[in-house]
């Protein structure tokens, strides 16, 4: 099992970040997800600050570490992340990478199998969230530099796992051929 170095920042008093810090702890991967509270995870629910499976619950990741976690494959831990993230400081890029997540961890089975369900109906939730709270929101590439939207893979997602999507929501094709999700 390999062992982690979390880089994480604290959250100082005025809710911005601090310079981040060194937080050794235990092993990020091989974590199976048990839902907290009914809303874990989802905007503006904060519950994940109290879950006592959190690794981030009293650190919270840095700018970089999201990122690696995100990209380490351990599904659960990278929930945990961005579910403290959104907590913290809610966002559209942090309530979308909450549904990517629990959509990995529904995809690979990293519940038990009376949780999946529930897993799935949170991934789903999720989603919905970035379309009802956050329908500006981005996220950026590697570079930093060009913005993605966040609606469009929020809609597809849920459509992908058999959901319906609320709240007017429907996708069109541009003159480009992409699709885009919008509100009329």
């Amino acid at each position: 099992m390999k062992t982690w170095l979390v880089l994480a920042a604290a959250v100082g008093i005025s809710g911005c970040y601090e310079p981040a810090s060194f937080v050794y702890g235990e092993s990020l991967e091989g974590l199976t997800l048990q839902l907290h509270s009914p809303d874990v995870g989802i905007y503006p629910d904060d519950s994940v600050l109290a879950d006592p499976n959190n690794p981030f619950a009293h650190a919270t990741p840095g700018v970089e570490t999201k990122w690696k976690i995100q990209s380490s494959g351990a599904h659960v831990a990278a929930f945990y992340s961005w579910a403290t993230l959104l907590a913290r400081e809610p966002g559209g890029e942090a309530q979308f990478y909450v549904g990517n997540t629990l959509l990995a961890v529904y995809q690979n089975g990293e519940a038990s199998q009376a949780e999946l369900p529930r897993v799935k109906a949170q991934a789903l939730r999720a989603y919905q969230s970035v379309l009802d709270n956050f329908p500006d929101s981005v996220t950026y590439d590697a570079t930093g530099t060009i913005a993605y939207d966040l609606v469009t893979p929020a809609y597809k997602g849920i459509v992908e796992m058999g959901g319906t999507v609320q709240g007017g929501w429907t996708l069109v094709k541009l003159t480009n051929g992409q699709d885009r999700a919008v509100k009329p």
